[in-house]
């Protein structure tokens, strides 16, 4: 393995701290012109001191890789934008909130597991998800949809996001799931994902109640874990299943029957709670219960049609 490899595998926040290191040696290597010492010497400071600089910038850049320090520089351009873009939500005549799910007891009644899904339910990831659809299909020159379309996608694998909405071929297909990485990876800055307002909450009480917590998502295993860490759920919600770690994906039962055998919890003691009707298929082909929201991606009619048992706000 090469040094570029090594690096590279380190984590995230280990590129953050190397890089955030050439800042001081920068500063040194230009206010050593004030110390007093002889002008020879400063000329080996400023040698010095500019080398470690570009040691720790250029060693802080491998271990991120490309994505990631454009990720690095994104989180600053984004913070911009944040307050914009959360007024321009509250403005609309339907908020996206997660009310208190659980209000009315009978919901979770004999229930000891609740497995939720993750873009829609409990991690807002509308925007982030449709723009990059959208960038998607204007890059490959595809037939146009509207963001509507692409929201009525989301919390299917990713290629059949592409194909249910666009006729295409598999091999087409497979070069859009690797455009939508690549541009997604770009713009998944910080805080461009964010929990719905009441989430964190929400998760608190279940755990106060001795309520086991996990997500079954149609993200990729890697991508759903640094959001539910990143979003500081990690404290509530102990178990993670991403599409990379199925054979059959949602609306098929296999997550949810993965689960259960991982904390050894019946059928009929768990409830499956998702927005879209893939989420609600998924928990009733496994035989649990089930509960919609409609402050996601899907609606309530659709929650209707696959006759999900609960259905909130």
């Amino acid at each position: 393995m090469s040094v570029k490899s090594k690096l590279q595998n380190l984590s995230f926040r280990t590129g953050v701290i190397v890089l955030m290191m050439c800042i001081p040696f920068y500063f040194l290597s230009f206010v050593q012109v004030f110390f007093p010492v002889s002008t020879a010497m400063k000329g080996i400071l400023f040698t010095v001191f500019f080398g470690l600089a570009k040691s720790f910038q250029y060693g802080g850049i491998a271990i991120l890789g490309t994505e990631g320090y454009k990720r690095v520089k994104g989180y600053f351009k984004r913070k911009k934008h944040v307050k914009g873009d959360m007024q321009e939500v509250g403005s609309d005549e339907n908020p996206r909130y997660c009310p208190d799910l659980f209000s009315n007891p009978k919901i979770l009644f004999g229930i000891r597991l609740v497995i939720f899904d993750f873009d829609g339910t409990l991690g807002d990831s509308q925007k982030l998800i449709t723009d990059t659809m959208l960038a998607t299909i204007e890059k490959l020159n595809l037939p146009k949809r509207s963001r509507e379309e692409c929201a009525r996608t989301i919390g299917l694998p990713l290629k059949k996001c592409f194909t249910s909405i666009i006729p295409m071929t598999d091999e087409q297909a497979e070069e859009c799931v690797k455009v939508y990485s690549d541009i997604f990876n770009v713009k998944n800055v910080p805080g461009a994902v964010k929990p719905f307002p009441g989430v964190i909450e929400m998760l608190q009480r279940l755990s106060s109640q001795g309520v086991a917590m996990s997500i079954a998502s149609s993200r990729s295993h890697h991508s759903l874990a640094l959001l539910v860490e990143d979003l500081g759920l990690s404290k509530y919600i102990t178990y993670l299943i991403g599409a990379d770690d199925l054979v059959n994906k949602k609306p098929a039962a296999e997550a949810v029957l993965a689960t259960l055998a991982h904390f050894n919890v019946k059928a009929h003691e768990t409830l499956v709670v998702g927005d879209t009707e893939f989420d609600i298929l998924m928990g009733r082909n496994a035989g649990t219960h089930t509960c919609g929201v409609t402050y996601g991606n899907g609606s309530r009619e659709s929650l209707e049609a696959v006759e999900a048992e609960w259905i909130v706000c």
